[in-house]
């Protein structure tokens, strides 16, 4: 075994088992003699020292935090490092990049055996995007002029902002759990409720008005402008009081002192567009004094964004009705462009001509913006979402058509993710999904486009193809760069992703088309193997319709009794007789004919039928065994395999026991296998299971064992009674020396353990030699026979030892349960 890396001076190294390297974060330590930190090299990431740096001082620390934060963490520290007391603290540090970021610091002594500190350890952890998270959101509820809100689908007020106090006087706890149309002026209410469902139905952000009741009673006018994001079920709404803008718009003419004080900015001008009087609003809003404004024409605000069709759209309706409202981009004396909504009415008579009133909305097209981006990103990769993904689709269709060029989708499945999700956690699989993101970003141009479409699926659209040759290409760069390894909570995690490629406008003419015919395409991918990619055809859509009957059928085939149980042998190399049977899962439809276990219990899995269908099969082989018992023949132990799903029901050991019962068979005729990444999440409330089944007398094996992820802490505290060998190391253990090596170091494990092992997927005599020259007793595979009914294995039994080998089913062995 090679010796560890010497450590940098400085620099923290932490045995596997710690704390510390567990929670993947940074750490420390301080030394009361050399009054110096180590670090992690994470942490020395994070804090940009250089390796001549380490160890660092205080003084080092000290003289790099902000200045507002140097007292509190010399506090925080003395409290750790005198006192021994457990200290967290948050604060900013400036790095030599001269990027300010913010930290979370925990920490804690150490004594000796005197009782006297000698050193101090804790965990680092930069919080600096929960923090700008943080601030953003205050900034966006705190704004003074403009009232929020966060709704839920039923319109009840989940949060507010202190300018409803202000606007409406209302304090947050008047209002939050209240509904929100309750404060609308009833004659208002049903078209209010009717924009809220809008946005739940896919509509782009709406913006509208309706009457608020003022705590004194009094109605006020309210513009809004609210969005719902994709896949959350709240309304986000930003709105202002318009109020007294629209008093003011009525008034103007005769009301002087209304045109003075007014909070919007408004100019007069004459009929020929010349600006006759302003207000100080106006000169706030846009920079220009009274006298640099009067005279001027009104193009003197023009921002260049809008074309002369927009004003000539804006003065058509000016000259019909009277009046236009809208939004417009203008720009300030400072040169800044800026949005505002923007009124103009029509003055007639003698000394007629055009009033402005118009309102700066930067800090709502902020907000807008915001909102935008939580309904059309996914907020995980920061990839366009399903909607924005479909939308960019169809106008890229729109362009090849007009140009008469091709466009590809490439619908890419990551391979196997659930189970990754089941063994090491749903946070660990957003770090994964994380991972690829960036990886495929990288492996595509940048004017390709991708989206996040669902939990693990991901839409690709390839414009400005030279040739549809060069897709297959671009599919195998996707796949390769998705094979390497990816580091995921300190372990090493492979992925490979299936992709199915639909062209335009060969497979179709509309982006609904495409789409499904790209992921008709993929499942053809994933039954060829995985890890590879298909293009679309009409047979693929055939087979997506198989899926869906496909699920309709597995519903009905336990009630129909369609599924059945063959048995295969478990041997003893040695002898010859019987070490055990494993019952094996069939399904004979009446249509369909035999449908393979690769087809339907991954799918039994995914749509939790799992359930239903491992009690059938874990009742039906307790039955068999009691019965062949009760007739005197020998068969070992009954091995049954279970699922993750089935494992962690709540009532799986009540289910176990009730299976035992009903059959009559004693619970040491059962052998339950379970694959070892079943263990890897949950594990505590796993093991307390597996110890009150085998306090009643059940046995455990470990299923496809060396392929999992299992912790041997874990392992020696499980009553494991066997440990089975994978297929995957026995099928050339005979001609390769590293799966004869793999399969002696699992051998010795067993051995070194006190647990025996048996060998899966024996095929040949030379096979089943070698792993008995190994030390593995016990084998199982098509050379001791293939998988019988239970009439013909009951034969097998009454003339045992002996078992006449047979030729396997197919290439490959069936699939467990």
């Amino acid at each position: 075994m090679p010796l560890a890396p010497k450590p940098k001076p400085g620099t923290l190294y932490v045995d596997q088992p710690s704390l510390f390297l567990a929670a993947g974060v940074g750490t420390w330590r301080w030394e009361d003699e050399t009054r110096e930190f180590s670090v992690s090299p994470e942490t020395a990431a994070m804090l940009q020292v250089r390796d001549e740096d380490l160890p660092i001082t205080l003084r080092s620390i000290l003289a790099s935090l902000h200045e507002d934060d140097v007292p509190l963490f010399e506090a925080a520290l003395a409290n750790v490092v005198e006192s021994g007391g457990v200290e967290e603290m948050q604060f900013r540090v400036y790095l030599e990049s001269g990027e300010l970021r913010w930290y979370r610091a925990v920490g804690e002594a150490h004594r000796n055996e005197n009782g006297r500190i000698e050193s101090a350890n804790g965990l680092l952890l930069d919080v600096t995007l929960q923090r700008r998270a943080e601030e953003m959101h205050r900034s966006f509820f705190e704004q003074p002029h403009g009232l929020h809100l966060i709704a839920d689908t039923e319109g009840r007020i989940v949060e507010v902002n202190s300018a409803w106090h202000t606007a409406l006087g209302y304090t947050s706890g008047e209002l939050v759990d209240t509904v929100f149309t309750d404060l609308v002026h009833e004659d208002d209410r049903e078209a209010t409720q009717a924009q809220m469902a809008n946005l739940f139905r896919g509509i782009k952000t709406l913006a509208f008005e309706n009457r608020c009741r003022h705590r004194n009673g009094e109605w006020r006018l309210i513009a809004w402008s609210a969005a719902a994001a994709e896949g959350d079920q709240h309304v986000y709404g930003a709105g202002m009081d318009i109020t007294d803008q629209r008093a003011a718009e009525q008034r103007l003419s005769k009301a002087a002192a209304v045109f003075d004080s007014s909070g919007e900015g408004i100019l007069i001008t004459d009929n020929h567009g010349f600006i006759r009087e302003v207000n100080d609003a106006f000169c706030r809003i846009t920079g220009y004094t009274r006298d640099e404004a009067i005279g001027q024409h009104t193009r003197l605000l023009r921002s260049g964004r809008h074309d002369e069709q927009f004003y000539e759209a804006m003065w058509n309706a000016i000259a019909e009705r009277g009046v236009w409202r809208g939004e417009i981009w203008n720009r300030r004396r400072s040169g800044e462009i800026f949005p505002e909504l923007l009124t103009i009415t029509r003055v007639d008579g003698a000394e007629g001509g055009f009033v402005a009133v118009f309102t700066d909305i930067s800090k709502m097209k902020e907000t807008e913006e915001h909102l935008m981006q939580l309904a059309h990103y996914d907020q995980l990769t920061g990839l366009p979402n399903r909607y924005l993904i479909t939308e960019r689709l169809s106008q890229a269709l729109r362009r090849a058509k007009r140009h008469s060029r091709r466009v590809a989708v490439i619908f890419l499945d990551l391979d196997s993710f659930k189970n990754i999700n089941d063994s090491l956690g749903h946070a660990a699989g957003d770090q994964l999904i994380t991972s690829v993101a960036k990886r495929l970003n990288k492996a595509l141009r940048d004017e390709d486009n991708i989206g996040r479409i669902g939990g693990d699926e991901f839409l690709i659209l390839i414009e400005e193809l030279p040739s549809p040759r060069d897709l297959t290409t671009i599919a195998e760069k996707l796949i390769n760069e998705l094979r390497a390894p990816v580091e995921i909570e300190d372990r090493s995690i492979t992925v490979s992703a299936s992709l199915g490629i639909s062209l335009y406008p060969d497979d179709g003419s509309t982006a609904e088309a495409l789409m499904s015919n790209a992921d008709a395409a993929m499942y053809s991918a994933k039954e060829q193997g995985r890890d590879t990619f298909r293009f679309y055809s009409q047979r693929m859509t055939q087979n997506a319709f198989q899926h869906v009957l496909l699920d309709s059928a597995l519903r009905e085939a336990i009630s129909n009794d369609e599924l059945r149980l063959v048995y295969q042998a478990q041997r003893n190399l040695r002898c010859g007789t019987f070490a055990g049977l494993e019952a094996l899962l069939r399904w004979q439809h009446p249509k369909l004919g035999m449908v393979s276990p690769t087809q339907f219990i991954p799918h039994a899995e995914s749509t939790g039928l799992i359930r239903s269908i491992g009690r059938w099969v874990l009742e039906q082989a307790c039955i068999q065994a009691a019965r062949w018992r009760g007739m005197g023949l020998n068969f070992g132990r009954m091995a049954v395999n279970i699922s993750a799903t089935q494992f962690r029901d709540e009532d799986f050991v009540e289910s176990v026991i009730g299976a035992l019962e009903g059959s009559g068979l004693p619970a040491e005729y059962l052998e339950l296998e379970i694959t070892e990444s079943v263990l890897v999440r949950d594990t505590e409330e796993l093991i307390e299971k597996m110890v009150a089944l085998r306090d009643i007398g059940v046995h455990f094996a470990i299923d496809d064992f060396g392929t999992g992820y299992s912790s041997l802490r874990y392992l020696q505290r499980m009553p494991i009674d066997r440990l089975k060998l994978d297929r995957s190391f026995v099928e050339h253990v005979s001609e390769s020396h590293n799966d004869r090596n793999i399969a002696a170091a699992v051998i010795a494990l067993g051995d070194a353990m006190g647990i025996p092992v048996i060998a899966e997927g024996i095929e040949k005599e030379e096979q089943a030699q070698c792993i008995l020259d190994l030390g593995c007793a016990q084998g199982q595979g098509y050379l001791f026979g293939m998988p019988l009914y239970s009439e013909v294995m009951e034969t097998c039994l009454r003339n045992q030892p002996e078992l006449s080998p047979a030729q396997p089913e197919a290439s490959a062995e069936s699939q467990k349960l």
